[in-house]
């Protein structure tokens, strides 16, 4: 029998023994099953971690924080000051665990409006008394209600003003009905119909912003979105860097299409490895940032007032999240992107404050947007953009919180890695990492298949060492 005849009759018998390994493997629950327990994990975690803490702002309103401003009256009405009443049935009607009520004076609610630290305010203003007074002296011509402001504050994020409104416009209603009882009861016997009905709606309501945002801000939604921009840059970044730094090391094979390419293992220790990584990670944030922001600004239209605080605040958040990302990685190994995402994107985003105010959210994202990275980055990039770095604007404090959150990934990087060097067991080494004896599974008991007559073209270049 000839050598050809024999590679003909073997042929038949190879695809079946490539076949039933594959359904081998395929089958066994040892393939199967963890992929599929995490997929299903993540069915389940990730709606409820990321939808509940945005599903129902209205619910879970606590403490927003509000102004009550009455501007000084014109007149001193004889009859006692609507103004002043109507301010004083307004906080007693209002729900104190919604809404963190204050009382300001214009200046202060300019203030605190200018650096995001008041949502809101409702101002009686000046007119309002004389108003009042002309309705109740039924003087002659069409009667002039006065109006309430309801000033927003569209730089806190785009449900602020609907939340706000939720809250208020029944008690002003309320207080409305309240204070046109009052009145009517008031009123002289000779008060005429036209003039009764002005004083039973004794005022209106109006919402509008204090201080509009200039147009291309996704009215109040682009700082949110610019964060989630830098934050993706360091994440996405630091998950491009790990394989590759990897690849080009040794440890683990490039994979483009059906090109593979093994590189001989260069001995790096975990701590090398990492710190490689960082660098790279650092030396890219300033020149990734500037791009994004070069994006944003004279391409798409953003209003950048100032480029080099927005500038330096981006390098800053896309080092410090790939600095950390780069850290679970190395700390964490196969469960780092899980982990990445839960921490960097799942969790970050409801706590963040970005497009529903932490005050709005279920109190554990409270409790964890001190320690989640994008809160102080939606912060900063609002005091940025919006306030104009104005004191009390939040932007120093996101500033010591992002290099916070750095300095101890950082930390927590270098602690774990030379623990993890200092046992040979965990060590990158092949040699220094022998394998352990384990049972072997059924698909993987059975001899061989037998490799084919041809060979691909990148196949033996260099060789793969495993963790």
């Amino acid at each position: 029998m000839t050598m050809g005849s024999e590679t003909g009759a073997q042929a038949p018998r190879r695809r079946v023994d490539r076949l039933r390994v594959l359904r081998e493997f395929v089958t066994h629950p040892g393939t199967w099953m963890l992929p599929m327990l995490v997929v299903l994990v993540l069915a389940v975690t990730v709606p409820a971690v990321y939808l509940g803490g945005t599903i129902d702002p209205p619910g879970n309103v606590r403490d927003l924080p509000v102004g009550l401003v009455v501007e000084p009256q014109t007149i001193a009405d004889p009859h006692g000051s609507p103004a002043e009443e109507l301010a004083a049935v307004i906080t007693a009607q209002v729900d104190s665990e919604a809404i963190a009520l204050r009382r300001l004076d214009p200046d202060e609610e300019k203030r605190l409006i200018g650096n995001g630290s008041l949502y809101g305010a409702v101002r009686i203003p000046a007119d309002f008394d004389a108003q009042i007074a002309a309705l109740r002296s039924g003087a002659p011509g069409t009667p002039v209600h006065p109006v309430v402001r309801l000033d927003t504050n569209p730089a806190t994020g785009a449900m602020v003003a609907g939340l706000i409104s939720g809250q208020l416009n029944p008690v002003l209603s309320a207080a409305a009905e309240q204070l046109g009882r009052e009145l009517l009861t008031a009123a002289p016997p000779e008060t005429t119909t036209a003039a009764a009905s002005a004083l039973a709606a004794p005022f209106s309501v109006v919402a509008a912003p204090l201080d509009p945002l200039p147009g291309n801000t996704g009215m109040g939604t682009s700082a949110f979105y610019y964060a989630v921009v830098l934050v993706l840059l360091g994440l996405v970044g630091a998950s491009a860097i790990q394989p590759l730094i990897d690849a080009s090391s040794g440890f683990l094979p490039t994979e483009i299409g059906p090109v593979v390419r093994r590189r001989p293992y260069l001995h790096l220790s975990r701590l090398q490895s990492l710190v490689s990584k960082w660098l790279i990670m650092v030396v890219s944030a300033p020149i990734a940032a500037a791009l994004a922001q070069l994006m944003a600004g004279p391409v798409l239209g953003m209003p950048i007032d100032r480029p080099w605080a927005l500038w330096l605040f981006g390098t800053t958040t896309v080092a410090a999240v790939g600095i950390g990302a780069l850290t679970v990685f190395a700390c964490f190994g196969a469960l780092g992107p899980l982990i990445n995402m839960f921490f960097f994107v799942a969790l970050a985003m409801p706590s963040s404050a970005g497009t529903v105010p932490l005050e709005a959210v279920p109190g554990f994202y409270r409790a964890i947007a001190h320690v989640e990275p994008m809160r102080p980055v939606v912060r900063g990039l609002r005091a940025i953009l919006y306030f104009d770095s104005a004191p009390g604007s939040g932007l120093s404090s996101a500033w010591w919180t992002v290099a916070g959150l750095a300095a101890v990934a950082i930390a927590i990087g270098l602690i774990a890695v030379r623990a993890f060097d200092r046992v040979a067991a965990s060590a990158r080494h092949p040699e220094m990492n022998p394998a352990r004896p384990r049972p072997v599974a059924k698909h993987r008991a059975r001899p061989p298949v037998a490799a084919p007559d041809y060979a691909p073209a990148c196949a033996g270049v260099g060789s793969t060492s495993g963790r």
